[in-house]
């Protein structure tokens, strides 16, 4: 697991310093502490209270389903659950971590694996069906603003494509020994069959537990949305907040299929075009920096130092979780 974290973590580093450097090139103004001091301060503490509730419904979330799975925890530690997810989808690629630490962060509570395998399938679906719901309005913002959907689609497609080449040339010139299946086969087939029967038995008798998920998620991504939208409003507090949620609809789409750690690339320079037409040039830089920082940088920086303070403690105790 902290192999591929640290890979992941290689590559994201990479790709961030990249498309932030880009950023810093062409759109970063000299007089950058007179901006930052004209901000609107009551729309920038918005956006922060707007971070805050995206973890609280995050936490909430998985809270609501691991009682009815029966693992139990302190809402605290819910936070930080959620933080280390958050370092987890930052680092690693098509946002996977964030799937896979649950797995670590639960089990350290008592949780069976079978069990959190469970959980995490119900918090990704609870999490998609927003994107569901809600891609009607975001294919209605994508045919208004067709040259912004190009751009953001030739992004992720040519991103894809150079991730897609650095993989085949990374599996091409590493060789890697196979492993004998025998006990390991077995064991998987067993959690397999324990998995399918939790997921289902999950569906059958704890619906309402679901529906609160389904619910929190929506809550969750719309928390996300209005801090972009206030933290934009104290850039330009002129702004309409209806016009830029639903600008900002089809850049979370791309951030959600972005191959890269985080959608690290696609996040920061697929919102030059998003939000070009609300700020001059010398300010969309630092908009879109600390947008990004926010949204997904900060969080993910809290959360590796979680993470890494529950490693350590775990390594000393031996009772790490799958480390190799």
């Amino acid at each position: 697991m902290v192999r591929y974290i640290l890979i992941g973590l290689l590559l994201f580093t990479l790709i961030l310093g990249l498309s932030v450097g880009y950023i810093i090139i062409k759109f970063f103004p000299r007089e950058l502490p007179s901006l930052v001091l004209a901000l609107d301060l009551k729309n920038l503490l918005l956006s922060l209270l707007f971070l805050f509730l995206y973890h609280t419904f995050d936490t909430l979330r998985v809270l609501v389903l691991a009682r009815a799975l029966g693992i139990k925890y302190s809402l605290w530690y819910g936070y930080i659950v959620s933080f280390i997810n958050t370092f987890g989808a930052t680092v690693t690629p098509a946002h996977l971590g964030g799937e896979i630490l649950p797995l670590y962060t639960l089990s350290r509570k008592g949780g069976h694996f079978y069990q959190i395998l469970s959980l995490v399938t119900m918090k990704s679906i609870s999490g998609f069906t927003f994107y569901v719901i809600m891609f009607p309005l975001t294919l209605k913002a994508l045919l208004e603003n067709p040259k912004e959907a190009k751009e953001l689609l030739i992004l992720v497609i040519s991103i894809s494509l150079i991730l897609l080449s650095i993989y085949i040339i990374y599996k091409t010139l590493l060789k890697r020994e196979s492993f004998s299946r025998g006990a390991l086969f077995y064991k998987f087939k067993r959690l397999l069959f324990r998995y399918i029967i939790t997921s289902k038995l999950f569906l059958k008798t704890k619906k309402v537990y679901f529906l609160y998920a389904i619910l929190l998620s929506f809550f969750l991504y719309l928390s996300f949305l209005l801090l972009g939208i206030f933290l934009l409003k104290s850039f330009n507090p002129s702004i309409t907040t209806f016009e830029v949620f639903m600008k900002q609809l089809p850049l979370l789409y791309a951030i959600f299929i972005s191959p890269t750690p985080g959608g690290s690339g696609v996040g920061e320079l697929g919102a030059i075009p998003v939000f070009e037409n609300y700020l001059p040039s010398d300010l969309l830089g630092p908009y879109v920096l600390l947008w990004r920082l926010l949204s997904q940088y900060l969080s993910a920086f809290i959360g590796g130092i979680f993470f890494l303070i529950f490693l350590l403690k775990d390594i000393r105790k031996n009772n790490v979780f799958e480390l190799a």
